[in-house]
């Protein structure tokens, strides 16, 4: 249980310090080749401050969960060890390494609060210049290019040049936020806008360039092989990585048309874009979240061949297949509890219940996401309680569970003798349960609380980050493969949902409605995930 719980905390505070260092080097980046702050240009001091600020904060997070991260893993290893290991941890690359990013991003920030009092200094803004890319270049010992024996060398440069594009992306947009803000109470800011975002765009165009040409050489030196990369965790994800940056490059393209366009007059210029770089954040964020899984697991060149899934397998998988309408019953799985707990595996039953139970789930969430494609075409009426279909499935995942359990209704087992499994499942209860009585009321205006409607894409996002870095074993088996590959879907999925949900929200007709389609159709294909789930379905044929 200790490892399993320090997987997960691990994961996320290495996506917590790639995101400290995205909004750190990116604002760096920003404030250079954007701002141009030390030249003065276009923009004013208060800019300038800003900037520095927002790479202040992302240096500071980056140091926290940084140093957080080397004690749970000095933590872990003296539990393991039942002994001291901070020593065995000092003279480890990666450790030292770790130490060192603690050292310059702190130095990071002491130079910042130095520079704010003339934010337009050269030798300030150099200094800081060179602390980025020393903070950049010691990522470079905590990736799995350190460990590699071949071409190690150039592999690290390689991820530091895929991290340095990434952060220029998504540091970029966060201080493209910030300056918008800015520009609705800054004279100076909202005169720069214009030219600032035209800069941007081609900062942005140069970091995609990088991002992908960097891609392709790690992709090939991590799989090897078109089997390696569909087969494997490691693949799967890079995938599903690839599929969202697919989106985010649809954003980005759009965004771009309407930066060099320029029309400074007009709407797009000065709130579309705003809005389309808020969606662009929320999915570089999410894959950011994916990319640190990656780091989690072993290369997939490196999986064993007999536990690596063939092309067919990953096929049969998402092949369409009659939802599965048929379960043991309430006894026969009471029986199945028992059997399991003598024999440690799972019994055919607990299989069977497992796949009856994820295709209804499909099946309400699909006539959900169905409802609300209605609710988009005919306007408001009826059809606007479509989120009452997910309370629906909510009653639906509690009565499966509780049923298993042998817990009211269908039994007397008490709350405090449920396992872990169990108690998550009440917990997924309670959450689609929540969001499914919030989403109706936001539509259907029963109160008028602005934040309201930005619950459904604030938890479809959490969701999409949980489904995509939750733990799996290192080396895991064909058969646990085979489930994740349908988590990093539905994942993805709850990813797209939650950026064109968000853009309904803040675009407006006919561009929201586009996006509110986007949502409802991201919502059909994890029904249809569900739907075709067939857990172990190569050794049962059901």
């Amino acid at each position: 249980m200790l490892l399993t719980l320090h997987d997960f905390l691990a994961g996320i505070l290495r996506a917590i310090v790639l995101l400290g260092f995205a909004v750190a080097a990116g604002g760096v980046l920003w404030g250079v080749a954007v701002l141009r702050a030390p030249r003065g240009g276009d923009g004013s001091w208060r800019a300038a401050k800003r900037c520095l600020d927002i790479v202040a904060v992302g240096a500071v997070i980056l140091a926290a969960a940084q140093l957080a991260a080397l004690v749970l893993q000095n933590y872990l290893l003296s539990v393991t060890l039942a002994r001291p290991a901070i020593d065995d941890l000092l003279g480890t690359a990666a450790f030292r390494a770790g130490l060192a990013r603690i050292v310059v991003a702190l130095a990071l920030v002491v130079t910042i609060w130095r520079l704010r009092a003339t934010p337009a200094a050269a030798g300030g803004w150099t200094v800081v210049g060179v602390l980025g890319a020393f903070l950049a270049a010691s990522g470079a010992w905590l990736t799995h290019a350190a460990g590699r024996l071949d071409n190690s060398g150039l592999l690290m440069l390689l991820t530091v040049a895929h991290q340095v594009a990434a952060a220029a992306w998504l540091g970029g947009l966060v201080q493209l936020g910030a300056l918008w803000q800015l520009t609705r109470r800054d004279a100076h800011a909202a005169a720069a806008w214009p030219t600032l975002v035209r800069r941007f765009s081609g900062l942005a165009a140069a970091a995609v360039a990088v991002l992908l040409l960097s891609a392709l050489p790690l992709t090939w030196a991590y799989t090897q092989s078109w089997r390696a990369l569909i087969g494997t965790g490691y693949g799967s994800l890079v995938i599903t990585k690839a599929g969202l940056l697919v989106a985010v490059l649809g954003l980005a393209f759009i965004a771009r048309r309407i930066a060099r366009a320029g029309r400074v007059d007009g709407n797009d210029l000065r709130e579309r874009l705003p809005r389309l770089a808020e969606a662009e954040t929320i999915l570089l964020v999410i894959i950011l979240f994916a990319a640190t899984s990656l780091s989690a697991q072993p290369p997939a060149a490196d999986h064993p061949a007999v536990d690596t899934a063939d092309i067919a397998d990953v096929v049969e998988v998402f092949r369409p297949k009659v939802p599965s309408l048929q379960a043991p019953s309430v006894e026969a799985m009471r029986r199945s509890r028992g059997e399991m707990t003598l024999r440690k595996e799972r019994t055919r039953e607990a299989y069977l219940w497992s796949n009856f139970s994820h295709n209804v789930s499909g099946l309400i969430l699909l006539g959900t996401g169905l409802f609300a494609l209605i609710a988009l075409a005919h306007g408001r009426g009826a059809d606007r309680h479509w989120p009452l279909g997910l309370i629906a499935l909510a009653v639906f995942v509690y009565l499966r569970a509780a049923a298993n359990e042998g817990a009211w209704p269908f039994g007397t087992t008490p709350l405090w003798d449920i396992d872990a499994e169990g108690l998550q499942h009440r917990m997924a209860a309670a959450l689609v349960l929540a969001l499914g009585f919030i989403e109706w009321r936001a539509r259907a205006q029963m109160v008028r609380v602005p934040a309201l409607p930005y619950v459904l894409p604030a938890l479809a996002g959490a969701g999409a980050v949980l489904l995509l870095t939750h733990s799996h074993a290192a080396f895991q088996s064909k058969a646990s493969f085979l489930v994740q590959v349908t988590h990093s879907t539905m994942g993805a999925g709850a990813a797209l949902l939650a950026a064109a949900r968000w853009l309904e929200l803040r675009l407006t007709p006919p561009a929201s409605r586009w996006a509110g389609a986007a949502a409802s159709l991201a919502m059909v294909g994890i029904a249809l995930v569900l739907i075709f789930y067939r857990e172990a379905n190569f050794i049962f044929n059901d």
